[in-house]
């Protein structure tokens, strides 16, 4: 399967809040819900000019929305961002997550020029982050108690890609795709 990438877009807001209001979604991030297609837009009308985040939608051969992702935090001076990503809830498991990743990584260091990207996944998601393990992100930390969920404290890895790791592995593309 190709996927086609582009800016995420007011035409996506709609999928977006179905997604996170969908417990496979929502279960393992911190979004609040129930999400509104009315507070989406205010997120995206006040996030169009912002120059420290990037959100993508990812689409299949059909036009249908395989997955969203993008960079937050994202700092020139310091060279990195916060990724993050969510495959649409229907088609989880399938390799989706890992094709828009590779993708992801491939845009922070070829056209963002970022020195490293970070992310944390709650210590209970032993999928996600042996996913990310696999892709050669370094466990940098555990936040102790760091996030509430439900009323309960949850831990939060903390994982980070270098440049330098990336330009040693076999899956990296220079992309130029500027979106």
């Amino acid at each position: 399967m190709e996927i086609k990438a582009k800016r995420f877009s007011e035409a996506d807001i709609a999928i977006r809040v179905d997604w996170i209001n969908n417990p496979l979604i929502h279960e393992t991030m911190f979004f609040d819900v129930p999400a509104s297609i009315e507070n989406t837009e205010k997120w995206f009308n006040a996030n169009i000019s912002n120059k420290s985040r990037i959100d993508f939608s990812f689409f299949d051969d059909n036009d249908v929305c395989i997955a969203m992702g993008g960079f937050t935090g994202i700092s020139k001076e310091h060279g990195n961002a916060e990724f993050y990503v969510m495959v649409n809830p229907i088609l989880q498991g399938k390799g989706i997550g890992k094709k828009v990743s590779e993708w992801m990584y491939n845009y922070a260091f070829s056209v963002l020029k970022l020195h490293k990207i970070y992310l944390y996944t709650n210590a209970d998601n032993e999928v996600a982050y042996h996913i990310y393990e696999k892709y050669n992100f370094k466990l940098e930390g555990i936040l102790r108690e760091h996030k509430s969920k439900n009323g309960v404290f949850q831990n939060r890895r903390f994982y980070g890609l270098l440049r330098s790791e990336w330009d040693s592995l076999d899956w990296k593309k220079e992309c130029n795709e500027k979106l």
